[in-house]
């Protein structure tokens, strides 16, 4: 009995030792003198390593968003910090000028252009027109906006706020 239990015990041993060698990616030989093929190992091994390498590139990619939206939320903080600080208002004298750099590229017709009078706020130039146009030029207190025409032959309208107030307006080609 007791060999028979070193015989199953040595066969069993001998088994387990040549599969740990055959998924260390050797080939090996078994008793019967055939050979494991580890190539389908191999692939799968290189298909992990390439998703382990994709998945860092989306990670690098991540970090890289999420440290261009703390520098924003660390800029829109300081301006909530300088507003407080400041009462609650903005300076007067500055109005809103719109947000210049923004040109959501809204398009306008001459009887838009018609309708804006000197002295307009901002948001009644915006609710004339329907958006912003792009932006120009823009100063501490004062912003250009420029309008592309619906007549699409270069026609154009050429906006100026100062102190969040329609300054002065200009126009070429508009139909």
């Amino acid at each position: 009995m007791k060999r028979l239990r070193k015989k199953v015990l040595g066969g069993t041993s001998l088994a387990l030792s040549l599969f740990m060698l055959s998924a260390c990616g050797s080939e090996v030989a078994t008793t019967t003198g055939a050979s494991v093929d580890t190539s389908a190992l191999q692939e799968k091994i290189a298909g992990l390593e390439k998703k382990l390498v994709e998945q860092g590139a989306k990670s690098s990619e991540q970090e890289q968003k999420i440290a261009e939206l703390e520098a924003k939320l660390n800029e829109l903080s300081t301006n909530v910090i300088a507003v407080g600080e400041a009462g609650g208002q903005t300076p007067a004298a500055s109005g809103n000028n719109g947000s210049a750099g923004k040109g959501d590229g809204v398009l306008i017709t001459f009887a838009q252009y018609e309708k804006l009078e000197v002295g307009m706020s901002v948001e009644d130039v915006i609710e004339i027109l329907g958006g912003e146009g792009e932006a120009l030029s823009e100063a501490e207190n004062m912003v250009v906006y420029n309008y592309k025409g619906t007549a699409g032959n270069g026609a154009n309208a050429v906006i100026a706020f100062q102190g969040g107030k329609l300054l002065t307006k200009a126009q070429s080609g508009l139909n």
